[in-house]
């Protein structure tokens, strides 16, 4: 258990960068002492048959052990995350339950991703809420040979497992804006071709109404209409610089707020968009509508060799979490047609 756990410390700063903070040199061996520790665990300096099926289980051990650690982690080096999801990690006994300080729609309790037909309730004054978690299971295969020849690694499959894990969250994540607006009062949503004035009078709303400053939210795509309305012959130097280098004003808007862009993500098994491209929202600040619960827990398991007659490793690897929407009435919806 100690070695599975070192070996789990060494992949989580690798993948985090930590090793490179201590010694600019130091990355390029964490690579080899990972493979050593791991021949550790084998009690060979290479991979086999025999050893792997003898110690299989410490290996899972040590996938479990980085992604229930690591995965948070990439939630917080996330500007989207920190300006619009609240999250809480249950490994570090954190509690599932959310505070609404205001009246407020209840949106959805769990997301499966490609639809909206969940239940909802009203919110009235501060109320609690626990949100309900689910698994999300990744399933990898590789070739038996090229596993044991040491074409692939164990380091290397737990990073695509992360990966793949953080593009599921972060899918789910951002498709939640999808629904944001719905329930709006008419005064609350704007539509049709973009006009600075509108954008205006909107996000003045939002502020009078939350009595708060607001920043507005869109993919880039969305977020380019915002150039529509400045003029080009007033358009400031350092307008021009950060449109040159980011290809939309999200800090010099010509609004007096700024914005943050939504990233983008494709439908599962299509190149079709997930996340609204037409749509601008106006939030308070510091608010954060998306609640995300990690209970964590990440199980990994193998599928036996007599399962997979083309002598194929497969790999189940599920951890469980739970996210929600909190709507206040005080926020704003552009939708540009």
């Amino acid at each position: 258990m100690g070695m599975t756990l070192e070996l789990a410390a060494l992949i989580n700063d690798t993948l985090s960068n930590k090793v490179a903070l201590f010694n600019e040199n130091a990355a390029k061996f964490s690579d080899q002492a990972v493979r050593e520790g791991f021949f550790e665990i084998l009690g060979s300096d290479k991979l086999t048959w025999q050893n792997w099926r003898a110690h299989h289980i410490e290996c899972f051990e040590v996938m479990e052990n980085v992604l229930n650690i690591n995965l948070p982690l990439a939630w917080e080096n996330s500007p989207f995350y920190d300006q619009f999801v609240e999250t809480k990690n249950g490994g570090l006994g954190d509690e599932n339950s959310y505070v609404v300080d205001d009246d407020g729609i209840l949106f959805a309790s769990t997301f499966a991703g490609n639809y909206w037909s969940v239940d909802r309730q009203k919110l009235q004054g501060k109320k609690s809420f626990s949100l309900q978690t689910e698994w999300i299971t990744i399933r990898v295969y590789d070739e038996l040979e090229r596993f044991l020849k040491g074409t692939i690694t164990l380091a290397e499959m737990v990073q695509k497992l992360q990966k793949g894990f953080q593009n599921e969250i972060d899918s789910r994540i951002f498709s939640s804006f999808n629904g944001i607006g719905t329930y709006l009062p008419a005064k609350f949503q704007e539509g049709g071709s973009y006009d600075k004035d509108t954008m205006a009078d909107l996000i003045q709303r939002v502020q009078v109404a939350s009595q708060k400053n607001v920043i507005l939210a869109g993919t880039r795509s969305a977020l380019a209409h915002i150039v529509d309305g400045v003029d080009a012959h007033r358009m400031s130097e350092r307008q021009k610089e950060e449109l040159a280098t980011k290809g939309a004003l999200l800090e010099l808007t010509g609004l007096g707020v700024s914005a943050i862009e939504i990233p983008q993500t494709f439908i599962r098994g299509s190149y079709d968009f997930k996340v609204n491209d037409k749509s601008i929202f106006v939030l308070p600040d510091n608010t954060k509508p998306i609640k995300l619960y990690f209970e964590g827990d990440t199980r990994a398991r193998e599928t036996k060799e007599k399962d997979n007659d083309d002598m194929t490793i497969d790999t189940t690897v599920q951890t469980k979490l739970g996210t929600g929407v909190i709507v206040s009435t005080l926020v704003g919806k552009y939708t540009i047609v």
